[in-house]
């Protein structure tokens, strides 16, 4: 059993990053220079693991933009949830550049297309 619960331990670091605690969070994010890409995202939603890994995906691809993830659903997040407003359909990403002040909404249909997602990472760089 042990060696059971370790495999898929390691299964999950694989399939999902790891541990993302060294990874950035929003505030930070908004102090950096590059973009930010803000996955938002609760564990109940439609499609979440299919976001997480098309994030995912493009995290390793792209390196132009702070790829961050964002739990609503967690007490942490209750100063952004009462900052933005919450659009329906989660997941979904935000994309973020001079440090917050320019933002763009991208529906889950478009992360979850490569090429679109990739398209709207360019173009919002720009």
């Amino acid at each position: 059993m042990k060696k059971f619960v370790t495999l898929l331990f390691l299964l999950s670091a694989l399939v999902y990053g790891g541990d993302k605690a060294s990874a950035l969070t929003y505030e930070e994010g908004l102090e950096q220079t590059k973009p930010m890409a803000l996955l938002i995202y609760a564990d109940w939603a439609d499609d979440y693991n299919d976001m997480l890994q098309a994030f995912d995906k493009m995290e390793g691809k792209n390196n132009k933009f702070n790829f961050i993830r964002m739990n609503i659903a967690d007490k942490s997040t209750k100063a952004f949830n009462k900052s933005f407003h919450i659009y329906p359909g989660l997941p979904y990403v935000l994309l973020f550049k001079d440090r917050g002040k320019i933002s763009r909404y991208l529906k889950k249909d478009c992360v979850l297309n490569e090429s679109c997602f990739n398209e709207r990472l360019k173009l919002f760089s720009n």
